[in-house]
C-alpha cells in the first residue's frame, strides 16, 4: 500500500510503498500519485519501498504500461527520483530503466541511506 510522506517542500513529493504490490493496490496508488503529478509543474520524487512481501506480475505489467504511456508527462514534470529500498533487484531495474529515459535523473539508495536520498531530492542542482 502507498502512503504519502510529507517533506514540507513544495518541490518534493514523497511516498512509501509497504507490503504487497498487487494490481488493485497499484491502481489505488495512482489515485494518490496523479493529483500530485498534475498539481506540480516540476517536482522531485522520493520513493521508499519497504517490507515488500509479494509482487504480482499483473501489477508490474500495469505499472510498465502506465510508465510507457505517460513517460513524456513524467519526464517533463519530474526532475529527479530517489528510490530507497534494500531490494537490489529493484535498484538495478530502476537504474537500468533510467538509462533509457533522457532527462530523468534517478538515483537509488539503500534504506539506511535515506538521509542522503532526502538531500538528493531537496537539492535543486546536484551533480550525480
Amino acid at each position: 500500500m502507498l502512503h504519502k510522506l510529507d517533506f514540507n517542500d513544495e518541490k518534493v513529493v514523497g511516498f512509501r510503498w509497504e507490503g504487497k504490490f498487487y494490481e488493485k493496490g497499484f491502481k489505488q496508488s495512482l489515485v494518490q500519485f496523479l493529483p500530485e503529478l498534475q498539481m506540480h509543474s516540476k517536482m522531485n520524487l522520493y520513493l521508499e519501498v519497504i517490507n515488500l512481501t509479494e509482487v504480482e506480475a499483473k501489477a508490474v505489467w500495469e505499472e510498465i504500461k502506465y510508465d510507457v504511456q505517460n513517460m513524456r508527462e513524467m519526464v517533463n514534470k519530474i526532475d529527479k527520483v530517489a528510490l530507497v529500498t534494500d531490494l537490489s533487484w529493484m535498484r538495478t531495474l530502476s537504474s537500468s530503466f533510467a538509462a533509457f529515459v533522457p532527462g530523468l535523473r534517478v538515483k537509488t539508495f539503500k534504506l539506511d541511506e535515506d538521509d542522503a536520498a532526502k538531500l538528493f531530492v531537496k537539492d535543486r542542482n546536484p551533480v550525480l
